[in-house]
Order: structure tokens, then sequence, then C-alpha cells
């Protein structure tokens, strides 16, 4: 059985979302083939099969976004039972660093 991941398309690429599936659940898969279109942040792009099966399971439906190196869909051998898995967490965004505090300073004093 072999996961079918998102990938990372750019070192700012942090989610894909899932345009359509060019495979359904139970259709053959060979390696190499387009299973599904991606969208990223800067292009449209063909996902390909890395091994041979039929697809067992999509995990992300059209139209829905993944993080980089979740699982998407599951290609494995034709009768296999896929394990029931939680659903693709949304992808966590980069963390903003806490502002500053502004120093507070003692009151100025005048001589006088």
């Amino acid at each position: 059985m072999a996961d079918v991941i998102m990938p990372k398309m750019g070192d700012a690429m942090i989610e894909g979302k899932v345009l359509t599936w060019r495979k359904r659940p139970g259709d053959p898969v060979a390696k190499g083939d387009a299973i599904a279109e991606i969208e990223t942040d800067k292009v449209n792009v063909d996902i390909e099969a890395e091994e041979g099966g039929v697809l067992l399971e999509i995990l992300v439906d059209e139209g829905t976004s993944a993080p980089v190196g979740a699982s998407i869909a599951v290609i494995g051998a034709p009768g296999q039972k896929v394990q029931p898995r939680p659903a693709a967490a949304p992808a966590a965004r980069p963390a903003l660093a806490p502002t500053p505090r502004p120093q507070r300073l003692p009151p100025r004093r005048q001589i006088v």
C-alpha cells in the first residue's frame, strides 16, 4: 500500500488544493499516471502515481486543501483494505514573532 502525498512545489509552499481527481477509487493506476491536479500558490500541477495498483481511497476531496506532506489518497492491491485514519489537519501557519513591549523608563527629573 502506498500513500499519495501532497508534494512541496516550492520553498514557500505550505499547502496545496486538490482541484480534480483524474482517477476514482477502484480505478487501475500505473506508475507515472496522472491521478490528480493540484493548485499551489503559483501553478497548477498534475500529481503522478509513484506506484502501480488500484486507487483504493481518496482522503482529500476536490476543492479541499491539505498541508505539504499529508496523505491525500491511497494506492494498493485490488481488494486491499485501507485502515481508517484521521482527516488531514489544516496546514500550520508560520508563527509570528511576539511584538516586543516598549521598555518603561523612569520619569525624568528636572534640575532647577
